[in-house]
């Protein structure tokens, strides 16, 4: 009988996994990636006390800072306060009735209470600047999505403002600092 050569000999078989080891390998396995943003739940749509069309403010030129009088000062953007709408609305479409219930709220001297669409959640150690992402060139449209096709804006859907993931590949991509105190602190 023909002896086979070292090189053609079959290989022995790696050891076989018990199947309880495998299954909880690949469990883990499919939990790690479903950690990542793809499998992360759908965020629900914020519903506003007021309808609040960015399209259409876009579209009439109005840029996100004149709203979100923060963005380019401040670390938090902030949201809108109804002085600043009633100083465009008591003149622009003041029947409309979203419109009305701003003027409404203004003339009563009462916050309108909006709702946050987009946050970092508190617990995740995360101090973000506005500011700094502004005086960096960032524009509101790449952490935010294009808010500005939006009726009514809603979270990005391509990440999450939580997802250290994401905002790490964009540092590296735009050559900004990774070094962990640039954002936990």
């Amino acid at each position: 009988m023909p002896t086979l050569s070292r090189s053609a000999q079959p290989k022995p078989r790696p050891p076989r996994l018990p199947e309880p080891l495998a299954a909880l390998v690949l469990s883990c396995a499919v939990g790690a990636a479903c950690a990542s943003v793809a499998c992360r739940p759908a965020v629900a749509v914020v519903e506003q006390p007021i309808g609040f069309d960015h399209a259409v403010h876009e579209a009439e030129g109005v840029r996100c800072v004149r709203c979100h009088l923060g963005a380019e000062t401040q670390d938090s953007a902030g949201l809108m306060r109804v002085e600043r709408c009633a100083a465009c609305h008591r003149r622009v479409i003041p029947d409309h009735p979203d419109v009305a219930k701003v003027l409404q709220h203004w003339q009563d001297e009462e916050p309108i209470l909006w709702r946050r669409v987009a946050w970092i959640d508190e617990g995740s150690g995360v101090q973000f600047s506005h500011q700094a992402h502004h005086l960096a060139g960032v524009e509101c449209t790449t952490c935010h999505g294009d808010v500005a096709s939006m009726a009514t804006a809603q979270p990005p859907a391509t990440h999450r403002l939580d997802d250290m993931d994401w905002c790490v590949d964009c540092h590296r991509d735009n050559e900004a600092s990774i070094d962990c105190l640039t954002c936990h602190f």
